[in-house]
């Protein structure tokens, strides 16, 4: 990426948006740009460079492992969305891998970064509004797994899958399911026979339509349930 395409990138970033052209060709000095394929692990808690990152093109989800060593998937993120070492995740060891074909990502050193937001005061209130959104969402996470049953919990998946990857198409929502059975099961701490149940009612009662192995089109999100 040229000097002035990753300008322009940060420069509309929502984070940076209140930044002057000083602060932002600044911000230009400390990043850095990295491309990324589909299954590659970008992030680890445990790296010993601390770093953040800003998605810039693609899907990443981020994930841990339970004491067995399943996999668990705890977020999916998508265009803008800021991951790394946030200090979200508290001890628990968790790790990014890309979902869809192809990321590119604009990332920070930590110690660099937090240079800049203790000479931008406004940038630093930004930023702890975005790691707290984060650690509130955790907290919702986790008790839709406690009181929430798996029905529930899957429709809530798609509901958040179309909000934020889906195309509004008439009255319809289309969408490129980069998840697996397997992996819905993993977001929703659920099992692969109970998803596969579920979701096969859904296509049964017209809820949700596959065209094909990813497309997924939802013709009417209010009557989702």
């Amino acid at each position: 990426m040229t000097k002035d395409n990753k300008y322009w990138y940060l420069r509309n970033h929502k984070l940076f948006e209140q930044l002057n052209s000083k602060e932002i060709e600044d911000l230009c000095i400390v990043s850095n740009m990295k491309n990324a394929e589909k299954n590659d692990v970008i992030y680890f808690s445990e790296s010993e460079v601390k770093k953040i990152f800003i998605l810039k093109v693609g899907t990443v989800k981020i994930c841990r492992e339970d004491e067995s060593g399943k996999e668990m998937i705890t977020e999916m993120l998508t265009e803008g969305d800021i991951f790394g070492h946030l200090n979200t995740s508290g001890n628990r060891y968790e790790y990014a891998k890309v979902l869809s074909d192809q990321v590119r990502l604009c990332f920070f050193e930590v110690p660099n970064f937090m240079n800049v937001l203790q000479n931008n005061p406004t940038l630093s209130i930004k930023f702890a509004d975005v790691v707290n959104e984060k650690l509130i969402s955790f907290q919702q996470k986790y008790e839709d797994l406690v009181f929430k049953d798996v029905d529930t919990r899957v429709l809530d998946f798609f509901r958040r899958y179309a909000k934020h990857h889906g195309k509004i198409n008439g009255n319809s929502i289309e969408m490129e399911m980069m998840l697996t059975h397997q992996d819905i099961a993993d977001y929703t701490a659920s099992s692969r026979q109970s998803v596969t149940t579920i979701i096969n009612r859904l296509v049964e009662k017209g809820k949700i339509v596959y065209e094909g192995r990813k497309k997924v089109i939802i013709p009417d999100l209010k009557a989702l349930s």
